[in-house]
């Protein structure tokens, strides 16, 4: 059986970024019933960022594949180092993936950085992806171009480089009249929505069939 993880980032349980997740998911499992996808949501994890303990820097140490730091993190770390596929999906906040997305990087990859010559070794190098859900509209994309060339380049130091997968001006909030949203237009954000979101939708399954059928070839 080939194991893709799938790293939720996003706060929402049923809104944009859990959406485009289970599409991606839906197009992996539909290249072959030995695929299993596991999804795992970050803000449901009590957790924190990299503690700087160093035990993955001791000499003779044993947590060269995985952070030794235990806390609610340490399971998807695990299955995360192992996996035959990986995917990192957030919203984008700040012109930023989320805060908890950054800290499931920075404790994924710092066991595989030697500070001896600077080189990154994972486990095994296997397919990634990002999905990125955001509030742009794609001619403004440049603006985080170089946030997210940043991060995928630290995922592709130990792994391959990853897809990218975008979803621009994604719908906030269900009914906008009750938020204090007067710089958006409900109209436009709608209109875009009801013309682009079957298409981000199959978007997402194809690059899920993509990564399906790198890992069982």
């Amino acid at each position: 059986m080939k194991k893709i993880m799938i790293i939720d980032g996003g706060p929402r349980k049923e809104m944009n970024t859990a959406t485009i997740i289970r599409a991606f998911a839906e197009g992996a499992k539909s290249v072959s019933d030995n695929i299993d996808v596991e999804v795992v949501r970050l803000y449901g994890l009590d957790y924190k960022g990299c503690m700087s303990c160093l035990a993955c820097k001791l000499k003779g140490n044993l947590f060269k594949d995985v952070c030794a730091y235990k806390d609610g993190l340490s399971e998807a770390l695990q299955k995360s180092a192992y996996a035959d596929g990986l995917v990192l999906a957030s919203p984008i906040y700040f012109s930023q993936i989320t805060g908890q997305l950054r800290a499931f990087i920075e404790r994924l990859i710092f066991p595989w950085l030697s500070y001896n010559d600077y080189s990154v070794t994972a486990p095994k190098r296997i397919p990634t992806a990002f999905i990125y859900t955001m509030n742009i509209t794609p001619n403004l994309v440049h603006t985080i171009r170089p946030n997210q060339e940043h991060v995928e380049g630290l995922l592709a130091m130990g792994l391959e480089q990853p897809e990218r997968i975008e979803v621009f001006n994604t719908l906030q909030v269900k009914n906008y009249d009750r938020y204090e949203m007067a710089g958006f237009s409900a109209a436009d954000k709608q209109m875009w929505h009801d013309e682009h979101w079957e298409e981000d939708i199959r978007n997402a399954f194809e690059a899920g069939r993509r990564m399906g059928k790198k890992i069982t070839e």
